[in-house]
């Protein structure tokens, strides 16, 4: 299975796209802050194969592809969250490895959306403690 998440400038979040081993999806998730005329534009041309929505990247200047490895390590989530000056990566490393690798994904997907709505004047949480509190759950 291969998941990729396009984020684009025009809208703030992520969606993603599952696709089995022939390139054919599977699996669709909208985590992104989009209108209603921007949700119906994705749904309405919903890319069917992984071809397709590659295609369609290729197309537009703001939409950008990245892929998510299934098995997400350790230190790809400390890169993505980055408060390494603050967070003990001890801590947080211990944390993760308590995760199952399911919750390890969501906790790794969820980080942008996560950072997107911390209200103004409030600080961001340390490493351990996003992990520990599984907020992507919620």
């Amino acid at each position: 299975m291969k998941t990729l998440l396009w984020t684009s400038e025009r809208f703030h979040g992520e969606l993603e796209f599952r696709f089995n081993d022939r390139g054919l999806l599977i699996g669709y998730d909208d985590r992104g802050e989009l209108t209603n005329d921007q949700r119906a534009w994705i749904l309405n041309g919903l890319p069917r194969t992984e071809k397709e929505l590659k295609e369609l990247a290729a197309t537009s200047r703001s939409i950008k592809l990245t892929e998510v490895n299934r098995d997400i390590s350790f230190d790809d989530f400390w890169q993505r969250y980055d408060h390494k000056v603050v967070s003990s990566k001890k801590k947080a490393r211990a944390a993760w490895e308590r995760l199952p690798k399911a919750e390890q994904m969501k906790a790794y997907n969820f980080i942008g959306k996560y950072l997107q709505n911390i209200a103004t004047g409030v600080a961001k949480k340390y490493a351990e403690t996003y992990l520990n509190s599984s907020i992507w759950n919620n």
